[in-house]
């Protein structure tokens, strides 16, 4: 009867608990199909004709396992590789010329909602209007917060508890059965059950007389809801620290780390353009027609270079076919982003340390160090000081600067004066 009225008060706070725990682990954030769909496929994909890819409408019936597809959808090539007996896929790989699909950070449910958008594109028209243009190629998936496990496990536990405490409940009215008989427990357990209450109303009652920790327990929900609305919506398109499996197992800490090799040396159009180049394989050469070995690898990895470059190591000649390598891009900015290398590593002479990280310590994978984010940049702008003295490509502008801010004394200048806070600067 003691084990009874204790459960009985005591219930209430554990299910409440448990509800807490449950709501704050919950993914609030809806999976909008249309903003998927154009950040992952409307650049190689329409729904009602070919582009680079086959048109997506009726994709699904064209399938005869929705599992299959979505394993498609998410990295094709690993498909591929898993399913050797699959005509259907590896006919669309041929059709296509064996053009890639890069590897998607999406989810099954993110899957299922651009699915869901294909099939009644017209449901999300008007969200995918007011969303934003960029589409990002991406290859990896990206993990769950850790703290969700967590919370799960704690629910988990108190449901195990619960679970006990209803048992050792019916086994103390099982024992009071045998030892005082039927019925003089049946009257016991009547008049325990007269002074009971109902759950329900006990949770009023609890909840009544303990105002102050509800609402406090309402204003944590409400704290920890928003935070993961906000969380899922910042986490939009960023990548950080993505790092997909290459064709070639390259490490950076050997070739810039160990053997100090400059990073312009391979990527040598940083210096004189937009973009920093991928190096070629026949660059690799230089230093690889020699070093037919590594240390990490063995000949494994330069084999590839060798195929690449149909290069024979028996003989010392070029006389297979060439083949493309197949690299995997990992820092993307979206398309309605402007980023010049050369005016940052030469006008600016930013070492590539300061956005790529320390590569000269990252072995196999290289990954993305930094988020890239808008705010990101900004920020960069704000606190990095413009290298003017003996740079002749400020000249003019220092003296205009110095000129300005005579007054206040100021001699040293950040990007943000020089106006890198315009939006026409890195937007056009």
């Amino acid at each position: 009867m003691l084990l009874s009225k204790v459960w009985n008060k005591q219930a209430p706070v554990l299910l409440f608990v448990a509800v807490v725990f449950s709501l704050s682990s919950a993914n609030v954030t809806a999976q909008d199909g249309a903003k998927l769909y154009k950040t992952h496929c409307a650049s190689c994909h329409k729904i009602d004709g070919r582009l680079v890819g086959p048109a997506l409408g009726g994709v699904q019936d064209r399938w005869d396992d929705e599992g299959n597809l979505v394993a498609w959808i998410k990295n094709s090539q690993q498909y591929l590789k898993d399913n050797p007996g699959d005509d259907y896929a590896h006919g669309l790989f041929e059709e296509y010329n064996k053009s890639i699909m890069p590897p998607m950070p999406i989810n099954d449910e993110e899957v299922s909602a651009i699915l869901a958008y294909i099939v009644n594109p017209d449901e999300g028209k008007e969200d995918a209007e007011g969303g934003e243009k960029m589409v990002a190629q991406s290859d990896v998936e990206q993990d769950d917060d850790a703290t969700t496990y967590w919370l799960l496990g704690f629910i988990i536990l108190l449901l195990i508890i619960i679970k006990v405490l209803w048992d050792v409940k019916a086994s103390v009215k099982g024992l009071l059965r045998d030892v005082k008989g039927e019925e003089e427990f049946a009257a016991l357990d009547e008049q325990v059950d007269d002074e009971g209450k109902s759950f329900g109303r006990a949770l009023k009652e609890w909840a009544g007389a303990n105002k102050a920790l509800v609402t406090l327990a309402g204003v944590a929900l409400l704290v920890i809801g928003l935070s993961a609305v906000y969380s899922g919506i910042m986490s939009i398109g960023v990548y950080e620290g993505y790092a997909p499996d290459q064709p070639i197992k390259f490490s950076h800490k050997i070739h810039a780390g160990e053997n100090e090799i400059s990073c312009v040396y391979c990527h040598h159009s940083a210096e004189k353009g937009k973009h920093s180049n991928i190096p070629s394989a026949k660059l690799c050469m230089n230093c690889h027609k020699g070093i037919q070995e590594g240390d990490q690898y063995g000949k494994e990895e330069i084999a590839k270079i060798y195929e690449a470059v149909g290069y024979n190591p028996q003989t010392a000649e070029y006389d297979g076919p060439e083949k493309p390598i197949k690299w995997i891009r990992i820092h993307n900015l979206p398309n309605l982003s402007y980023f010049n290398h050369s005016q940052h590593v030469v006008a600016g002479e930013i070492e590539c340390q300061e956005c790529h990280g320390p590569v000269e310590e990252f072995g196999y994978p290289m990954h993305q160090h930094s988020s890239l984010t808008m705010g990101w940049c900004i920020n960069c702008h704000r606190e990095t000081d413009v290298k003017m003295n003996g740079n002749e490509y400020y000249d003019k502008l220092h003296a205009q600067l110095v000129e300005k801010y005579k007054e206040e004394g100021i001699e040293k200048f950040t990007v943000e004066q020089i106006g890198g806070l315009e939006c026409a600067k890195c937007h056009y």
